[in-house]
């Protein structure tokens, strides 16, 4: 592995094709306007960059590979990877590379612990056997969507009173897409709703293959819907407590979801069959709009 010099007390820029690398593996047609609408420095923005390239990469290996034991090889790789890139200055793959030039000593030893809790998620995925309770599912979606968020507000130097609940408003973000995709996952057998819950509503994970599971699950889905739009509504509550206007990046992250639950509330949360998504542009001018705006309100799930 090429070794980094460790006394650089300021990030260098990375090579132009690293941060090509790390853009084309973060930001797919249509999600560029992250990172286009919000004035970010151009360290953070690089740096963001190459974190959110980092979970998608992770995320492809748990999703796509077939052979669970080079997926397996795959993530013990990374683990290792990442530790000799925020530990020991050591770094050959362009994402880490990327990572190492854009954030100083002490934001990279502020992040191991948080990479480590994603990679966990990750090999959660890998190994999935459900989950037996809410406090299980939970701690997934901590360490699969809270941790990232709370790297992104480390990154940005966001005052630590608000860690704690931009890393719920992750999890929360995570949940929404697991719903989202849960007619993708279910197929591949991955049903990520607590056993605790689908016994509550007197169905099984067998019940997601039945012919008529759309029809027939509806109502736990719609639950699962206003039970995340609560969730979210309260971590909002929380955060606005302790300031009134977020960073913006926050502020477009939120929106984001906000509109999703809102298109997954008309679509009466039918993702079995469908993947309910918003457009690129519609998604463009929610970024815009809410990088110059306060929090969005999230109304009472109870009267949707």
């Amino acid at each position: 592995m090429a070794r980094m010099n460790a006394s650089l007390s300021h990030p260098a820029s990375p090579p132009a094709n690293i941060d090509e690398e790390c853009s084309r593996i973060a930001t797919p047609i249509g999600s560029g306007f992250r990172y286009a609408c919000v004035p970010l420095k151009d360290v953070d923005r690089r740096a963001i960059i190459a974190l959110r390239a980092l979970d998608l990469t992770l995320a492809e290996i748990t999703s796509t590979q077939s052979e669970s034991q080079v997926a397996r090889h795959k993530l013990e790789w990374w683990r290792q990877a990442l530790h000799q890139a925020l530990s020991f200055d050591q770094a050959e793959h362009p994402i880490l590379l990327a990572l190492h030039a854009c954030m100083h000593e002490n934001l990279r030893m502020a992040l191991i612990p948080l990479v480590e809790l994603r990679l966990g998620a990750a090999v959660i995925e890998l190994d999935y056997q459900g989950f037996e309770t809410q406090r299980d599912l939970l701690a997934y979606l901590d360490g699969a969507g809270g941790t990232m968020h709370e790297a992104y507000a480390r990154i940005l130097q966001i005052p630590e009173t608000q860690h704690a609940a931009l890393r719920s408003i992750g999890a929360l973000h995570h949940r929404l897409q697991r719903l989202t995709y849960l007619g993708r996952h279910s197929r591949q057998g991955h049903i990520y709703l607590p056993a605790e819950q689908l016994a509550k509503a007197g169905v099984s994970e067998a019940d997601f293959h039945r012919p008529n599971a759309a029809d027939h699950l509806g109502p736990l889905l719609q639950n699962e819907l206003a039970d995340i739009q609560k969730q979210y509504q309260d971590a909002i509550q929380e955060l606005r407590a302790i300031t009134r206007r977020p960073d913006a990046f926050f502020r477009i992250l939120i929106a984001l979801d906000r509109a999703q639950i809102d298109l997954l509330h008309r679509h009466k949360a039918a993702v079995l069959t469908t993947r309910p998504e918003t457009t690129p542009f519609q998604r463009l001018v929610t970024a815009w709009w809410s990088s110059k705006r306060s929090l969005p309100q999230f109304p009472n799930a109870s009267k949707e």
